[in-house]
């Protein structure tokens, strides 16, 4: 994952947090215009932390005080209407902290999948819930779904059919599933992957290869529409679909090419990988082209 992408997005969560916390600021300033309620919450802190030392020390702690202070704030926040005011974060998880226990929250992984997204050459997703109502395929769009929700060891799934039928729609409804679920998602065109590739066997520069070999879930729409280019394509996107396999990351792909046409235009290598059965999930889509048919 490119670091800068990481910062990024970080740097969205973390002005969520600042915009929330100034927002409560500005929301309790009467409070602390008030020397009453300013001078009891010191009192507060310094009777906490007391009580903290006395009983690490066994001592008794003066409770009795500390529920009277509690009891009077609470009076002077009612006094001024402002009893249930608290910091409404953007994410009740890490309370936009971008990270929980050490790991990525899902509102960070959100913000990574929007910014990888805004490179793909797709200008907005689908939802499933509205897609399938219209789509004449809801019995797959039912089992994408369902397989986007729970954990699979087939973790390649392509999506063949000819021009029109809905497989890039499947694929931003998936997009957008694994999104709103917190998982990390790059989307781009065969085109623009194989255009990187080229780079790659010119420069060598990994980061061309890491940025398809690192997210969580990675769509390809269109396999089959790129230029092969010799001793490039073939390669990489063996190497990208094997690398994945063996690492487990979901890869979906979608294609005008049945089967036997995607053998014929790749080697055995990559559509025995694609066609594995117990590692990959293979549909085809047929019906009218539905572009035209609007």
């Amino acid at each position: 994952m490119r670091q800068d992408i990481i910062t990024k997005a970080q740097n969205i969560i973390t002005q969520r947090r600042i915009s929330a916390e100034n927002s409560y600021k500005t929301a309790v300033a009467p409070l602390y215009a008030d020397k009453e309620y300013v001078s009891l919450e010191k009192e507060q802190t310094r009777l906490l932390i007391e009580n903290a030392k006395k009983e690490a020390l066994g001592e008794k702690p003066d409770t009795n005080r500390e529920k009277e202070l509690i009891e009077t704030l609470k009076q002077i926040k009612t006094k001024h209407n402002l009893q249930n005011v608290k910091i409404e974060y953007s994410c009740h998880l890490c309370h936009d902290e971008g990270y929980v226990n050490g790991q990525m929250c899902k509102c960070l992984k959100k913000e990574i999948s929007k910014l990888l997204m805004q490179d793909s050459g797709f200008d907005k997703l689908e939802n499933f819930k509205e897609c399938t109502k219209t789509s004449g395929q809801e019995e797959v769009y039912k089992k994408m779904q369902e397989w986007c929700n729970k954990s699979s060891a087939k973790n390649l799934i392509y999506i063949a059919g000819p021009t029109g039928v809905g497989k890039t729609v499947i694929l931003r409804c998936m997009a957008n599933e694994f999104i709103e679920n917190g998982r990390v998602v790059k989307i781009t065109t065969a085109f623009n992957m194989n255009q990187d590739f080229k780079e790659f066997s010119k420069t060598r520069n990994e980061e061309l290869l890491n940025k398809y070999l690192s997210p969580e879930i990675l769509f390809v729409d269109d396999l089959g529409t790129e230029p092969k280019y010799d001793g490039v394509t073939i390669e990489c996107l063996y190497l990208l679909i094997n690398e994945r396999k063996m690492k487990n990351l979901s890869t979906i792909i979608t294609s005008n090419l049945d089967l036997a046409d995607l053998r014929d235009r790749y080697d055995e290598r990559i559509s025995s990988r694609i066609m594995d059965r117990n590692s990959s999930i293979n549909i085809y889509l047929n019906g009218e082209d539905k572009r035209i048919k609007k």
